[in-house]
């Protein structure tokens, strides 16, 4: 939904989240305002892609972020957020601040600065402070632990630039330190700290609100070190480390072990290591990279970065597991305040942030997936609370999976989240033949629930020989309640569908009547003008919001003539020379016309549209904003995953289809090399290297179960060996597919 409307609708019980906003008074509403001026004030340094830096760091709206799924934090905020702590009843349901116990500022040293540098390297997740002094270097670094994952951890180390002679001449160095942690937490009612075992203090406590009747209040348990006033460097040393930790859990025995835990990791100085080494393992299993074109390539480590820091570590299920709630737009990081959405789970967790992950780190997708399953419970509730069938999520989700929306309209109409989410998980069958997630983990009960919602939903028209879809919202917010979305409709119509593919890896029967009503779903066309109007009414050159008819092409893989797919694409841009998309829209929407013209083949449009779609990123930590002006909310995870989108299934070609996976390679913007390394397809992991001529495809590894693949290019069919590279020409069209296809063994 758009977020002037979000505010706009919200009843006045959800007037006191403001009281509690994190962050300093007047930031949101300057930023909604006028938008930030941080590409205009601040400047990445760095000549590597896949770091940021500055000699300053930047206002409060674009700073950046450090999670790992668990707890996030945005760096040097006085707040800390939980995956699934929620606090206020239905609508009002928000994350619930914590106040920073990691939030730790030096204020005052006894040396000389002469600069600052401010660096986040993204492939080993850290966030660094180096103070260069006349005497001394002071080095802090900041980061959520990728492993023990409770933890978020402040390390600070003074080194002496002299070299000590034997009287020890050198001076102590002092710094003095304060911990920022902000005002007392309205959503929490936390006990004054107390001290644990090992002299950290503790404080524990419950949200306030539940969120429903039946939820519960959650508790939130937090040990940290006993912050010192000051820290020194003694004369008779040349450097020395402090390390800070602050653990968070929802019992106070885990808070307390992984506390332990994490300060003899730190005594033993592997504390740090462990974690680099945790991301600079995710980043060898999935990582894309252009050379030539440094923004791009920025841009794209960037986008990773922030989507990963936001979801589970890999193996999380093995190592301290934890019941993922969701990606929300704001990502972990943000989400106590309307202009980050409030931190809830939404159709962009599905339809854009989720691709590009699922296309590297399955287990991640699935964990995405499963927060829709652990709530399916209420799904169902939903549904016969609204007299229809099956299973119905709410367009708004946060901790009870029930509906949350400030706004009953969105609640109402906008359906196409359920399509959303059952488009997600075929294509998670597609690329893994995950049949466990069917039968055992409620994927077969949640498909099937999806299309007996659907076929309750649907109504016959007698006049149109065909099921119809009436009053709905499309993913076009600017049009609330029509009949026979043309997006919604086709959205439909493959959850329908989907019951009959997901039956054959467990075996199972499907009723006859979803796939009868699939095929007779009306889908509107205009057949003098050869496009799909958006609702039935519409009219050409109305004004939308974002990307919605042009979604049929692409990710929807809707078949359709190619002068079809141009006359929707070029009457959704403009129509007599006015805007019909509009031009300060959600970043994703240029990201999807890119796609489209590229499957067109016109690389001229699919660029001049694809260099639109990350204007969004704000200097110089590549924090995105919802719009290209630095409005709407921080930190905009579903840019991300749409210009990600339009990098891997644009510039890559890749489609993802039930019985192969299509690619058709195209180099970006002036790159000579665009390689995708790790891609994730059936169990096997693949590497692409593409340059002017070729694309070189070499199957680096195979799971135990996984099936051979094979190549079809031009007509010729190339067994895919472990560690053989095969290559095909650049701008050919490819597909990879299993020698085998699923046969169900029971």
């Amino acid at each position: 939904m758009t977020l002037t409307a979000y505010i706009s609708d919200r009843d006045d019980a959800s007037d006191r989240i403001a009281k509690n906003f994190p962050y300093k008074p007047g930031h949101k509403p300057d930023v909604l305002a006028g938008g930030c001026l941080c590409n205009k004030k601040y400047k990445d340094v760095s000549s590597r892609p896949d770091v940021f830096e500055s000699p300053e760091y930047t206002d409060v709206c674009c700073q950046p972020t450090v999670g790992n799924g668990y707890i996030a934090t945005v760096v040097y905020s006085d707040s800390i957020f939980m995956n699934g702590v929620y606090n206020g009843k239905d609508r009002t349901s928000h994350r619930a601040r914590i106040p920073s116990t990691a939030n730790i500022a030096m204020t005052h040293m006894d040396v000389t600065v002469s600069g600052n540098t401010y660096r986040l390297d993204t492939s080993q997740g850290l966030f660094t402070r180096i103070i260069d002094a006349d005497t001394c270097t002071i080095t802090q670094t900041v980061y959520a632990h990728q492993i023990l994952t409770r933890l978020l951890i402040n390390k600070i180390t003074i080194k002496r630039k002299t070299v000590l002679s034997e009287e020890g001449a050198a001076n102590n160095i002092t710094v003095t330190l304060v911990n920022a942690m902000g005002p007392k937490s309205g959503d929490i009612n936390f006990s004054d700290g107390s001290m644990g075992l090992s002299g950290e203090k503790v404080m524990k406590g419950n949200t306030t609100e539940a969120e429903t009747d039946t939820s519960g209040t959650i508790p939130v348990y937090i040990h940290w070190t006993n912050l010192p006033d000051t820290i020194t460097l003694p004369d008779s040393k040349t450097s020395q480390t402090w390390t800070f930790i602050t653990s968070i859990s929802h019992t106070d025995q885990e808070a307390s072990d992984m506390y332990e835990m994490g300060m003899k990791h730190a005594r033993d100085g592997t504390l740090t290591s462990m974690h680099t080494a945790a991301w600079k393992d995710k980043w060898s299993k999935g990582h894309i990279d252009v050379d030539n074109n440094l923004p791009l390539a920025k841009a794209i480590y960037g986008s990773m970065y922030y989507i990963m820091s936001s979801l589970p570590p890999l193996n999380y299920t093995e190592n301290y597991p934890f019941q993922f709630y969701g990606l929300s737009p704001g990502g972990l990081a943000h989400g106590a305040g309307n202009a980050d959405y409030m931190g809830h789970v939404f159709w962009d967790q599905a339809t854009w942030m989720y691709p590009p992950i699922l296309m590297f780190h399955p287990e991640l997708a699935k964990a995405m997936l499963s927060c829709r399953t652990v709530h399916l419970d209420a799904a169902k509730t939903i549904a016969k609370q609204a007299g229809l069938k099956g299973a119905k999520f709410p367009w708004e989700m946060a901790y009870s999976g029930f509906d949350v929306c400030p706004a009953a309209i969105y609640t109402e109409k906008e359906i196409h989240v359920n399509g959303d989410i059952a488009f997600a998980t075929q294509q998670y069958i597609s690329a893994t033949w995950d049949k466990d997630f069917l039968a055992k983990e409620r994927g077969w009960e949640m498909v099937t629930g999806l299309a007996d919602f659907w076929a309750s939903r649907s109504e016959y028209d007698e006049s149109k020989k065909a099921y119809v879809i009436k009053g709905v919202m499309p993913p076009d917010e600017y049009h609330q309640n029509v009949d026979n979305s043309v997006y919604t409709n086709n959205i439909a119509k493959i959850s329908l569908n989907l019951p009959t593919y997901a039956a054959q890896f467990i075996n199972a029967t499907v009723p006859k009547n979803w796939t009868n009503i699939a095929d007779h779903m009306f889908i509107l066309f205009d057949e003098k003008n050869q496009y799909h109007p958006e609702y039935e009414g519409y009219t050409l050159g109305t004004f939308i919001k974002q990307a919605d008819v042009i979604l049929l092409g692409f990710p929807l893989m809707v078949d359709m003539p190619e002068q079809v797919r141009k006359n929707d694409l070029m009457f959704y841009e403009s129509y007599n020379g006015k805007d019909v998309t509009d031009p300060n829209g959600p970043a994703m929407t240029w990201g999807m016309f890119a796609v489209g013209w590229m499957d067109l083949g016109n690389m001229t449009k699919a660029n001049e549209l694809f260099e639109k779609s990350f204007l969004n990123i704000q200097q110089p930590f590549k924090v995105w904003t919802e719009t290209s002006s630095g409005s709407g909310a921080i930190n905009f995870a579903t840019g991300m995953g749409g210009f990600l989108q339009s990098v891997l299934f644009g510039y890559g070609g890749f489609r993802l289809r039930q019985d192969r996976l299509d690619l058709n390679f195209n180099l970006p913007p002036k790159s000579e090399h665009f390689n995708i390394t790790g891609l994730n397809y059936l169990g096997s992991s693949i590497d692409f290297k593409a340059d002017s001529t070729n694309v070189a495809i070499t199957v680096m590894s195979q799971e135990s179960e996984a099936p051979s693949l094979d190549l079809l290019s031009n007509g010729v069919t190339k067994a895919l060996v472990i560690g053989k590279t095969a290559s095909i020409p650049l701008k050919s069209a490819a597909s990879i597919k299993p020698h085998t296809a699923f046969q169900y063994k029971g």
